[in-house]
């Protein structure tokens, strides 16, 4: 059995819907931080490395693109899935430009959110041609 744990960074202003992306994902043995801030999420990234993050692109202060793009800088492999209950077309074009491997709409149902953390844990060798 696999021993090591999916360690996810959660950045969400909304402290309920942050707690309970907690607590699902901790049911998924994963080990969770959360931030609140886009600032909060630099330093957080800063000081630790994740698997995966997941962040919401409207945050106070710096928005979640600005700070993926800043997280990008000093962890250019980062693994960054945004979260948006909007459709602000410029903001996703630069969500992608910055980096974020995918985009989660609010609401979204937490298979899609485990199938990201699935992905990043199977095992499977790249495919190649022989």
């Amino acid at each position: 059995m696999e021993s090591h744990e999916t360690k996810v960074l959660i950045v969400e202003d909304d402290p309920d819907f942050a707690e309970s992306l907690v607590i699902a994902l901790g049911v998924r043995n994963c080990l969770v931080d959360v931030a609140h801030t886009g600032e909060e999420a630099i330093k957080r990234f800063r000081e630790s490395s994740y698997d995966i993050a997941f962040m919401d692109i409207k945050l106070p202060g710096k928005n979640g693109v600005e700070s993926l793009a800043e997280i990008r800088v000093f962890r250019p492999d980062a693994k960054v899935v945004m979260m948006t209950g909007f459709s602000e077309a410029s903001l996703l074009d630069l969500a992608r430009q910055a980096g974020a491997m995918d985009l989660l709409r609010k609401p979204f149902r937490l298979k899609e959110l485990f199938g990201f953390i699935e992905r990043l844990n199977s095992k499977s060798p790249p495919l190649t041609t022989s």
